[in-house]
Parts: structure tokens; C-alpha cells; sequence
């Protein structure tokens, strides 16, 4: 998938869409916003994510090094995700780097189809899916029990209830026979509300 970065902000309907459009650090921080988390602060967060590798950057604007980042929009949704985890008190490298990991990359035995099929992450399949109607997404982040070990281990799957049927991506393989120990679930709706709303709406 070729990001386009010719179309301006201003042209834009809502402050992020599930389109192939670079998102600059300014458009990040301005659809993350909201009231008693400012702009400023958004663009806090943002680079501190960015920094720790949580979400990259996928290139510049132009060939010139001196101009803006340029983001995929799954990682808005990523950030978004780790937003409301650190608000919940996940702040560990390894809860982070997992939740940034599984929004913006597919998993061995997650793949859908192939890969030039379908949207290039769980993160941009699910704000396509969204933009269409679909709804009930949820993160799910769960610890689990290693034997003889004091450290659980992370798994992180992103999921959507519809008709009674959970479907989505997967915990990693090497959970399967391990018990979970604690969970933590963050509803994706209305995070994906909040990233998609109209642009006039602003904070």
C-alpha cells in the first residue's frame, strides 16, 4: 500500500479516515485531543510514544529530512489504545510495546487473506470496518501465568463481537496452554469515534 501526501488536512471530512493519507504529528495530536488533554499534551504523548518505538513513522513528506513525520493511520488507533492504558496505569515497556505491535502489524495466523488483499493492519482493517458500520471492537490485554516463572506473559488481541461471536486477531501462539492471570479490556468504539469525528470538531 503507497501513502498518498498530496491531499491537505483542510480537505479532509474527519480528523482521521482509513485512506492512505499521511498523518503528520500536528493532525495526530489534533484527533487525539480532547477536553482536559490538550494539543499540546497530545503532542507530548505522541513523541514520547514515538520515541520509545511504540508507533513509527513510515517516512517524511518530501525527500528534505528537515520536514514533518509522516504516520500511517493505524497508528493513530494504536495511540489511542495506549492513551487509555496509560490512563489505566499500564505504563511497562512490555505492555506498550504490545499493544503497539498488534495494531500495527498482523501476526503469524492472523493473516485474513493475502497480504496485497487486504488492509496493510488489524489497526486499518478495523477503521475500515468501522467507517462501514461495523461496531463492538474491543483491545483485549491479558497476562499469563509462565510456570516456574515470576513475570507473566503479555498477550494482546484486538477482537469484534458480532451475532454472539467473538472474531479477530489472536493471542500469541505460545499462550495457548498458559492460564491467564489478569485481563484488561478497552472498548475500541468510542476511541474510534473520537479519531474519526467530523474535523470541525475540535479540543
Amino acid at each position: 500500500m503507497t501513502l498518498q501526501t498530496t491531499e491537505t488536512d483542510n480537505e479532509r471530512a474527519v480528523h482521521i479516515a482509513h485512506d492512505c493519507v499521511g498523518l503528520t504529528h500536528q493532525v495526530l495530536a489534533e484527533a487525539l485531543a480532547e477536553p482536559g488533554f490538550k494539543v499540546a499534551d497530545a503532542k507530548a504523548f505522541i513523541r514520547n510514544m514515538a520515541a520509545a518505538g511504540y508507533v513509527k513513522p513510515y517516512g517524511r513528506g518530501r525527500a528534505d529530512k528537515r520536514t514533518a513525520h509522516l504516520y500511517r493511520p493505524d497508528a493513530a488507533l494504536a495511540l489511542g489504545v495506549l492513551l487509555r492504558a496509560s490512563e489505566a496505569g499500564f505504563s511497562s515497556i512490555a505492555v506498550r510495546k504490545a499493544l503497539g505491535s498488534a495494531m500495527q502489524n498482523w501476526q503469524p495466523g492472523d493473516e485474513p487473506g493475502p497480504l496485497d488483499d487486504i488492509p496493510r493492519s488489524p489497526g486499518t482493517l478495523i477503521m475500515a470496518a468501522y467507517a462501514e458500520g461495523a461496531r463492538n471492537f474491543v483491545t483485549d490485554l491479558a497476562f499469563f501465568r509462565q510456570p516456574e516463572m515470576r513475570e507473566p506473559l503479555i498477550g494482546v488481541r484486538y477482537r469484534q463481537n458480532s451475532n454472539g461471536m467473538d472474531r479477530g486477531t489472536n493471542f500469541p501462539a505460545e499462550t495457548a496452554e498458559l492460564d491467564v492471570r489478569s485481563s484488561w479490556t478497552c472498548p475500541l468504539d468510542p476511541v474510534l469515534a473520537h479519531l474519526m469525528r467530523h474535523k470541525s470538531t475540535t479540543h
